[in-house]
């Protein structure tokens, strides 16, 4: 009796996978019409490396450009607030990480709650409650935005808190006694700083009315194992092999094309080169192949291994974000090194069409 359970178990279980698993050749012709996410992960450099020379129209035809993709979900490489908590959470070796990575974050998160007399936990809630509210009506007052303001800074999210402050104007801004004279110095600041996730995330979110940010960054593979090898991996590098690297014929290339721009007032073409095959295949394999693979040393290998783990984690944290809005289209913006793992990570999922800089460009 048994045996004869078991026998049509499994013959009911080939019945269904032929029946019901396998598609018909009608959903297989059609399968090209599935309305898939669109995913640009743009390649930059860190702006604020050169905010003596920054100024925002530098970035001004990449950004019309950007505009005309008409993202509906930017993401920015700058850690989630619900990581932030984490990291807090376990201390340790997080916490140097955490003045690295998130500061400012912490700054006026933590006079948000004392302000407000609320945990990460709670101010988390509200904000995503009001936050929701925002994106459904894409009407809020005044003063629901305020209060918004407030629990998106205690939630650690001072993006978006800065993303919503540039939607009330000047008068409001003046007059308001919600938000803390210390936090809108915070929130201004962000706004204006020059690096890209003001100068093309902010900018460009602000413009399509967008309600958010995503962070998508992470941190939580620097761990103690990571700390403690971290001034190792120093050692490991020795001046020779980062010179030859400084000196490869491509990043020589970016510099130029940097200086150059700065001269003609634009970045278009430098993000059109780093954005491009000849730029991102060639720093995966000078940079990561040849330097941190293709040796016999642990330290490097083990570097290798965090820094896809990391990468790993971006995809996963942007999975989570398109999930909010299938068919949509994405901009993530983020360092150039990150771009050829994120692409690899990202065709693979089901779903997803992975775009480029070129694809938007007109000829």
């Amino acid at each position: 009796m048994r045996f004869l359970l078991i026998l049509f178990s499994i013959f009911s279980l080939a019945f269904s996978n032929s029946v019901v698993g396998q598609p018909s050749e009608e959903s297989s012709a059609t399968g090209d019409n599935i309305d898939k996410t669109k995913v640009l992960v743009l390649a930059t450099h860190h702006i604020s490396h050169y905010e003596d020379v920054f100024s925002p129209t530098l970035v001004d035809s990449l950004v019309n450009v950007l505009e005309d993709y008409s993202p509906t979900l930017i993401g920015v490489e700058v850690l989630p607030g619900a990581q932030i908590a984490e990291m807090e959470r376990r201390g340790g070796p997080y916490d140097s990480w955490l003045i690295s990575f998130a500061k400012e974050q912490l700054k006026y998160g933590s006079a948000a709650q004392e302000a407000l007399d609320i945990s990460w936990r709670k101010a988390n809630m509200t904000a995503d409650s009001l936050l929701g509210k925002a994106q459904r009506t894409q009407e809020i007052t005044d003063s629901t935005r305020l209060e918004l303001i407030n629990h998106l800074l205690a939630s650690y999210r001072l993006h978006t808190a800065a993303l919503q402050w540039s939607y009330l104007s000047e008068e409001t801004q003046s007059n308001q006694s919600v938000i803390s004279e210390s936090a809108v110095k915070g929130l201004t600041e962000t706004l204006n700083a020059a690096d890209e996730t003001a100068s093309i995330s902010l900018r460009l979110a602000h413009l399509l009315n967008l309600q958010r940010v995503y962070p998508i960054d992470d941190h939580l593979e620097k761990d103690s194992y990571y700390s403690k090898n971290d001034t190792q991996l120093d050692k490991e590098l020795d001046d020779s092999t980062v010179q030859a690297l400084r000196n490869a014929p491509y990043l020589v290339k970016q510099g130029n094309l940097l200086e150059q721009g700065v001269e003609d007032s634009t970045w278009f073409p430098l993000y059109q080169y780093m954005n491009s095959p000849a730029f991102i295949d060639r720093d995966k394999e000078r940079q990561w192949r040849n330097i941190f693979l293709e040796t016999s040393n642990k330290t490097l290998r083990s570097r290798l291994a965090l820094w896809e783990e990391r990468n790993l984690r971006h995809a996963a944290h942007i999975r989570s974000a398109t999930a909010r809005k299938p068919g949509g289209r994405v901009l993530i913006t983020i360092g150039a090194s990150h771009k050829s793992f994120l692409d690899s990570y990202l065709k693979e999922m089901m779903g997803i069409e992975v775009i480029h800089l070129s694809d938007l460009i007109k000829e």
